[in-house]
């Protein structure tokens, strides 16, 4: 009875904080997601990847191009609402754009940010900071970034915590809705598809499956703009899945808990919201994050994806548990914390903490050695096994010991799931664009030969030829053997301002695509997949001028010292016993 009439006298409290403006997010957009991209980019492969594969043509910061006239009628709509919404400090707002640029006859000077037919135009790292904003357009998206505390791989989830007419008349005040459409039952309603049934959903347009669907054109549209374009919003597609996955480090949405974003952020009547966001994005903005900064094992790591699958990476694979198991089964959220208990005095600290967590969902080896500091004691925390704060605890009015998050264990909790988040989206990074494989090319008798991993399946590699305009066309189009050194002869021919750009498609053991893209030198040479030393991109305008000449210096001098093999094609010859014919496909 005594419940019953707390849940009554907090009714009007909670209908307060359904009304509240503040929305359901998790990191802060343009600080701490905008931290956590810049240090992916800074510790992944795809800069040097790109630059080594396109002559130096391509980088983070190379400019590319979205033209509003290629766009469907939902992208134009959502690039333009992510637009609105971008902060300065973020450094993805474009130029140009609809609307951007004055007559003709307006004076110079106005006319000097404008883009050739009114597109926009941004670096490579900007769109994909663009990508991470769009994921929030509109906040209703926030739904899908959340897993079901107890199948974390469900393809839904729920949270049972609140009622569902009150999260559903919160999230449709967020949304813009009318009210009617939170008692028509068209809102969230505390449940929903899964971040796991997002990543295949193949009409969401920012989800990995446009993803690959724009990389593709990105690869082989004809047009050089074309290409562009379809990168630009490739790469759109890339900041919304990092956005995704970063949010899955925090554990509210790794346990489906949605309550915990009504916790108190101050004595401000509806002045609510998730306390971790707002306590990573004061203490370290975007630039102080606290992530490991060793050089060894930032370049141990550089370009070895942590899994071979998006799902891999989230749910685990090959041993490794996924971030969702790391963020919902080592940490607690606000609504998730061990269900209130009376703890008799006269056990231990082992045996008191033991008790308290009795069907609390936690990873064992965190419940393992738990114990309660002090005890007995009316306030402490709950420590693991190797000291680390858990939980606060306190006692309520009826003399349970009560369980909770409070400032110092979400200070531990950052210390730990931020660069778990920073570890996760370099490995996405490093999936999505891959190191191609050792490639070898004699051009005088216009041959290569290249190794694809034995676990492809199917395996094309698509022979382009580029003029001196910049457009494709396919000319071969070879069937590729998994594990086997395989040899393409009688590449076409090129003049000295044209070029071949091969293009290598096929499936992860796991059904995801792989795509790769590398434009051949015009010298005998061998291509690497992860080539020379990395320079991390700049921070700010003024340093970017700087930092990109100093990283095409580098990675000019990487290209220069890549190894030529003249002895490559002896092997290649005593080799071909064992090799098998490249079989040769219709072009298309």
């Amino acid at each position: 009875m005594r419940r019953l009439v707390s849940r009554i006298l907090a009714l009007p409290l909670l209908v307060g904080l359904a009304l509240a403006p503040r929305p359901a997010a998790a990191w802060d957009p343009s600080t701490t997601h905008a931290g956590l991209v810049d240090q992916a980019l800074r510790r992944s492969a795809v800069h040097l990847r790109w630059m080594a594969g396109s002559e130096l043509t391509r980088g983070l910061f190379t400019p590319l191009r979205v033209d509003p006239k290629r766009l469907q009628p939902g992208e134009l709509r959502l690039v333009l609402q992510a637009m609105e919404r971008v902060s300065e400090a973020t450094g993805s707002r474009a130029l140009g754009g609809p609307g951007a640029c004055p007559g003709e006859d307006a004076p110079s000077v106005s006319r000097r940010y404008c883009v050739d037919g009114e597109r926009w135009q941004m670096s490579a790292l900007g769109w994909i900071q663009l990508g991470v904003i769009a994921e929030l357009v509109p906040s209703a998206r926030e739904v899908h970034h959340f897993v079901d505390r107890d199948d974390p791989s469900a393809l839904s989830w729920s949270d049972p915590e609140l009622p569902r007419w009150l999260l559903r008349l919160r999230l449709s005040r967020h949304n813009g809705a009318p009210l009617a459409g939170s008692v028509n039952r068209t809102n969230f309603s505390g449940h929903g598809p899964s971040a796991i049934a997002w990543i295949a959903d193949k009409g969401d347009l920012l989800a990995p499956p446009r993803l690959y669907e724009h990389l593709e054109r990105a690869y082989l549209e004809p047009e050089e703009t074309a290409r562009a374009h379809h990168l630009a919003m490739a790469l759109i597609c890339v900041g919304a899945l990092l956005h995704v996955a970063q949010d899955l480090a925090v554990p509210a949405h790794a346990r489906g808990d949605v309550s915990a974003f009504f916790a108190p952020l101050s004595g401000e009547p509806g002045d609510r919201g998730l306390p971790l966001q707002e306590l990573a994005r004061t203490l370290y903005g975007r630039r102080d994050l606290p992530l490991p900064t060793d050089p060894a094992a930032i370049g141990a790591a550089r370009g070895i994806p942590m899994a071979r699958s998006i799902l891999g990476h989230l749910l685990g694979e090959g041993g490794d548990e996924g971030l969702i198991a790391f963020a919902g089964r080592r940490f607690f959220s606000e609504s998730s914390t061990p269900t209130p208990r009376y703890l008799e005095a006269d056990l231990d600290p082992e045996a008191a903490a033991a008790r308290l967590l009795e069907g609390a969902p936690l990873d064992p080896v965190e419940a393992a050695g738990a114990r309660l500091s002090p005890w007995p004691a009316a306030r402490g925390y709950l420590l693991s096994g190797q000291g680390r704060p858990l939980a606060a605890f306190d006692t309520d009015d009826e003399g349970r010991i009560r369980a909770f998050v409070d400032t110092t264990v979400y200070q531990d909790q950052m210390k730990e799931l931020l660069p778990r988040a920073a570890d996760v989206s370099r490995s996405l990074l490093d999936f999505v664009f891959p190191g191609w494989p050792t490639l070898s090319l004699d051009a005088d008798r216009r041959a290569l030969s290249l190794e694809v991993d034995a676990d492809v399946v199917e395996p094309v590699l698509l022979v382009l030829h580029q003029d001196g305009e910049g457009k494709r066309s396919v000319r071969r189009k070879v069937s590729l053997t998994p594990g086997k050194r395989n040899r393409i002869a009688d590449l076409p021919a090129s003049a000295e301002s044209e070029r071949i750009v091969l293009v290598l498609r096929g499936r992860y053991a796991g059904g995801e695509p792989l795509l790769w893209e590398a434009t051949l030198p015009a010298k005998e040479t061998t291509l690497e997949a992860v080539p020379g030393p990395y320079v991390p991109p700049p921070l700010t305008s003024a340093e970017g001028e700087e930092e990109d000449e100093e990283m095409l210096r580098r990675s000019a001098e990487s290209s220069a010292a890549i190894a030529t093999d003249p002895e490559d094609e002896s092997e290649a010859e005593a080799a071909d016993p064992d090799e098998p014919a490249a079989a040769e496909d219709p072009p298309g």
